[in-house]
């Protein structure tokens, strides 16, 4: 009678842990936005199991790569999303297609765990994400106990469900926000394009109005491009683009958004901040640019810019549409 009674209560505790499951299932599967993706998901395996640590953890580079900008600059999802080498991710899982557990060496693992939680995880339930059949993720559980997830003791059967389920929405929701990126993106420079641009400098505009705040705009070209792209040839011209480009986001971010206007122009735009500041980083990316030529094969290709800029306080301008025509 006891072995019957101890069988129907597995039978219970199962269940229950499998509403638990399908309760997180339910909740991923309609969502189109990876950041809310994320958020939602790892929020959700900590209420339905009390789980300390949850992340995922992503590829930086192709087909997710277009996800870091965005996933990154989003303040609350810092502890619950990373970016890795797929190298690292394999070092640890090794070929492994299912949730491997970890409670031994833990510093073998570091690479694929926040800096926040390092020295404090000494377990970790870590499951394969793969789009396509190619690893693209982990996505990892982690205690500050031994116990939680001892490879001897526990049972992966679940897991492995619902990494299936994540990798299917992560697929869907990666394919959504890849065509969203396609169409506001430069295709070659990945950065924002021109439509994007009118479209945040008209709510920019309006909101620098209204908060009687300033707006800077600064146009920035590249010195003899044309020649560069005669003399050794357009993927070279491309690759000063591109150079251009990664350097722009690195003096404005966090200060304003970066946008390729055409050709060898580029926009980059200051929310709050005076021309004298636009300026500023202006010349500071020249004078970057101006020490550091581009390695291209077995040349040292010269780049300088030249720039200029206008803003709301400064011009007195009466729509965006003038503000941009000023700084051009």
């Amino acid at each position: 009678m006891q072995d019957i009674n101890q069988l129907i209560e597995n039978v219970r505790e199962n269940e229950l842990i499998a509403r638990k499951f399908f309760e997180i299932e339910r909740c991923i599967l309609s969502i189109g936005r990876c950041d809310q993706f994320v958020s939602t998901l790892t929020k959700e395996v900590q209420k339905q199991f009390n789980v300390p640590y949850v992340w995922v953890n992503l590829i930086n580079e192709a087909p997710l790569s277009h996800l870091m900008e965005s996933l990154e600059r989003t303040p609350n999802l810092r502890d619950r999303v990373m970016f890795s080498r797929r190298s690292h991710m394999v070092d640890v899982i090794k070929s492994s297609a299912k949730t491997i557990l970890v409670n031994e060496s833990i510093v073998k693992c570091q690479a694929i765990i926040p800096s926040i939680y390092r020295g404090v995880v000494q377990s970790l339930a870590i499951s394969p994400l793969t789009i396509d059949g190619a690893l693209v993720g982990l996505f990892c559980q982690a205690d500050p106990t031994k116990e939680r997830y001892d490879p001897k003791l526990k049972d992966t059967f679940l897991l492995d469900q619902l990494a299936i389920k994540i990798s299917i929405c992560l697929s869907n929701v990666t394919a959504r926000e890849k065509l969203e990126y396609l169409a506001t993106r430069d295709s070659l420079t990945g950065l924002l394009n021109r439509r994007q641009l009118e479209l945040m400098l008209d709510r920019e505009f309006q909101r620098a109005r209204q908060e009687q705040r300033d707006l800077t705009v600064a146009f920035l070209d590249c010195d003899a491009f044309k020649s560069i792209n005669d003399t050794l040839g357009h993927n070279c011209g491309d690759e000063v683009l591109e150079y251009i480009a990664k350097r722009l986001l690195k003096h404005v971010h966090k200060q304003g958004l970066a946008f390729r206007f055409a050709g060898d122009e580029f926009v980059f735009v200051l929310p709050g901040k005076s021309l004298d500041h636009g300026l500023q980083i202006a010349e500071s990316l020249h004078e970057y640019l101006q020490s550091n030529p581009l390695h291209y094969k077995s040349n040292l290709v010269p780049i300088t810019i030249s720039y200029g800029g206008a803003s709301v306080v400064s011009d007195r301008v009466n729509n965006y549409k003038q503000l941009l025509k000023l700084a051009d």
